[in-house]
């Protein structure tokens, strides 16, 4: 009895091991299941992303000038705001006074001498008067012309001399009138580096540095390619890791025309060329020198799209998977713009075609699928 039950379930066993073999042939057979889609015809943004900076919009920097001198005063301290045209400092103008006594001094010669030749000319003029009376006009003229053609030298000279001197005043006016420090923003002082002449690990930095705080914006440097893309108007998103949930919207307030000088550690090195964007932003709440990735959309065009992940690049070609009679077959194409999770497709697809968007590396070419 015993022994055809165990038969009994032996032949059961069997028969569902046949029936699981069938099921998995036949699962095997439809080939793995797949998502697809269509290529779609909508409007796409072209990109350029470049790392950025925080910066204020209205700031200014005052650096210590050896040609006008030491800073005698500083009037601004630390966290002051400050109206345009209000004096930050003064530097010392003793030097500068001096030298301008100086030259009042030279100018003041300069008149004298004058007065004297003229006074010259007046007393020639009595004596040829008196010559006249007793030589006559021609032996007069005769005998007081090289005294008057030297005496006209010499007025001339004098001129000359004193014309100098009177620009060396103008200038010495003009740099006095320097010494005085004015803000050319309205803003608050944000430093005060009292001692950059004499220390050393002060050098570069600005006595005085003054910005807007209620104007931030942003700051990158682009390629020469990226250069000739960017535009002002253009818009851009910006996004910190310090706060990765947001992003800010902000706009292409200027691309410079020259490029920026080299940080190359060798001179005799030549790195590629790069040119400043700015970028105004409205709202934002990070602080001066924040790190940025900068997104900046420089074309809008109508093009036909697959998702990226749809695209394969291989060693000689870019290529995607259309299904036909429930088969996959790679189909080489050309891409163009990338715009967000979407690619341009510029030839090898168009609408009609059914692609996978989500091939496998198990995926091959001529390979039975089955697909939503």
């Amino acid at each position: 009895m015993k022994k055809k039950v165990w038969i009994a379930i032996g032949i059961a066993a069997v028969f569902l091991l046949m029936a699981g073999v069938s099921v998995y042939r036949q699962a095997f057979a439809k080939g793995p299941e797949l998502k697809t889609a269509y290529p779609v015809q909508e409007e796409i943004t072209e990109q350029i992303m470049i790392p950025g900076t925080v910066k204020l919009v209205n700031e200014q920097k005052v650096y210590a000038s050896p040609e006008k001198g030491e800073i005698k005063e500083l009037l601004v301290e630390e966290g002051d705001s400050v109206k345009k045209g209000e004096v930050l400092a003064k530097f010392d103008e003793q030097a500068l006074t001096l030298e301008l006594e100086k030259v009042n001094l030279q100018a003041e010669s300069g008149y004298l001498k004058i007065s004297q030749l003229e006074k010259q000319e007046d007393q020639l003029g009595d004596k040829e008067k008196e010559l006249r009376k007793q030589a006559g006009k021609k032996e007069a003229d005769k005998q007081i012309q090289p005294e008057r053609d030297q005496l006209k030298l010499e007025k001339r000279l004098a001129n000359l001399e004193l014309s100098q001197v009177l620009l060396q005043k103008k200038d010495i006016e003009e740099r006095l009138g320097e010494l005085e420090i004015k803000s050319s923003i309205d803003g608050e002082v944000l430093q005060v580096n009292k001692e950059t002449s004499s220390d050393p690990a002060s050098a570069g930095k600005p006595v005085i540095y003054i910005g807007d705080l209620k104007a931030i914006g942003a700051s990158g440097l682009l390629s020469e390619f990226d250069s000739l893309k960017v535009r002002e108007g253009q818009t851009a998103i910006l996004r910190s890791d310090a706060i990765p949930e947001k992003e800010w919207k902000g706009e292409v307030s200027e691309v410079a025309d020259m490029p920026e000088e080299s940080q190359a550690v060798n001179p005799a090195e030549n790195s590629a060329p790069q040119y400043r964007v700015g970028i105004t932003v409205k709202d934002m709440s990070l602080k001066p020198g924040f790190q940025l990735i900068m997104e900046i959309e420089t074309d809008k065009k109508k093009a036909l799209t697959v998702p990226a992940t749809a695209v394969i690049t291989g060693d000689s070609s870019v290529y995607v998977f259309v299904v036909k009679d429930q088969k996959s077959y790679k189909q080489e194409v050309e891409t163009g713009v990338a715009s967000g999770n979407k690619i341009e497709i510029t030839s090898g697809l168009d609408e009609t075609d059914l692609i996978i968007t989500d091939p496998s590396e198990q995926l091959k070419d001529g390979m039975e699928v089955d697909v939503k």
